[in-house]
């Protein structure tokens, strides 16, 4: 049988957890604080079963496929768990934000682990250890291929969607554009998605969308010119109040993932010898909004 292990099942690897049970696996959950029982709710699911839990990375051996679902910047923290799951042949995922998945993680695994990014949409909440709810239609969209066929056969009969691109650079641009732009105002207002249908802040969401959807045209993203304004019009019609990740961290006080889903804009149009100054403005005022001590990046 295959081995499967989620590091850092929160929302979203609770979720993916979720999935991977109901299609029969038991995967093996890399936490700092254990909890007894996975409960999992949603439109497609209804989940409660005990949680195959381990707290000692020393204690964990090689597995076959690993779902790495910690936030981005806590990617580092994450390491000793890489060590002891990732070796030569592993299989793994990387669920996370931002479009530098590989770049972020070659790093810290083993030559010959197998990488594979994902594009997450799971509208998934933790409101205790092991308790998810997911809100709507979750999907995780990788890169096609050998990989992401057997990926996606460890979710066949569950409620989370694969998704096997042909051009999952695209695919990411897409979202990092939502992420920065609605992401980044989000933040800063500390406010949910419903501030998109004041037309100001909308006018001023679909100009960042602009800016980053340059940057990723430089980067191999086919981004329409339209798309920007298609992305926001979709956002204003289907604004139901739910509340990123990012703000939800910032009104807590702790670190943000400010660094992937917004900073990397900037890096990659210096590369380009881009400017995007809305983007700079909003990832100013993001960063310096971080707790003390803390600036969200991987260094």
């Amino acid at each position: 049988m295959t081995s499967v292990v989620v590091i850092g099942p929160g929302s979203i690897g609770g979720a993916v957890a979720g999935a991977l049970a109901v299609a029969g696996h038991d995967p093996l959950l890399a936490v700092r604080t254990s909890f007894d029982q996975l409960i999992v709710r949603g439109p497609d699911v209804s989940i409660d079963q005990p949680a195959n839990c381990l707290t000692d990375p020393t204690a964990g051996q090689r597995a076959d496929v690993v779902f790495l679902a910690v936030k981005a910047h806590q990617t580092a923290g994450a390491r000793a768990w890489l060590d002891a799951f990732v070796g030569q042949g592993t299989m793994l995922v990387i669920c996370q934000n931002g479009v530098e998945h590989i770049d972020r993680v070659t790093p810290m695994v083993a030559e010959g682990a197998v990488l594979v990014p994902a594009v997450v949409a799971l509208p998934a909440s933790r409101s205790a250890p092991g308790n998810i709810s997911i809100g709507g239609k979750s999907r995780l969209t990788i890169p096609s291929g050998e990989a992401g066929s057997a990926v996606a056969e460890l979710f066949a009969g569950s409620f989370l969607d694969i998704k096997l691109s042909e051009d999952w650079t695209t695919d990411a641009w897409i979202k990092l554009m939502l992420n920065a732009a609605s992401g980044g105002i989000c933040t800063l207002a500390r406010t949910n998605n419903t501030v998109f249908q004041d037309a100001e802040v909308l006018d001023l969401a679909t100009a960042v969308m602009r800016e980053v959807a340059v940057v990723g045209r430089a980067e191999g993203a086919r981004l329409a010119e339209d798309l920007p304004e298609r992305i926001m019009a979709g956002m204003t019609e289907r604004a139901g109040g739910h509340m990123s990740s990012i703000v939800v961290d910032r009104i807590n006080g702790v670190p943000t993932e400010w660094d992937a889903r917004n900073a990397v804009v900037l890096r990659l149009a210096e590369r380009h010898g881009i400017d995007a100054p809305l983007n700079r403005v909003l990832t100013t005022l993001i960063r310096v909004g971080e707790p003390d001590g803390h600036d969200g990046s991987m260094t």
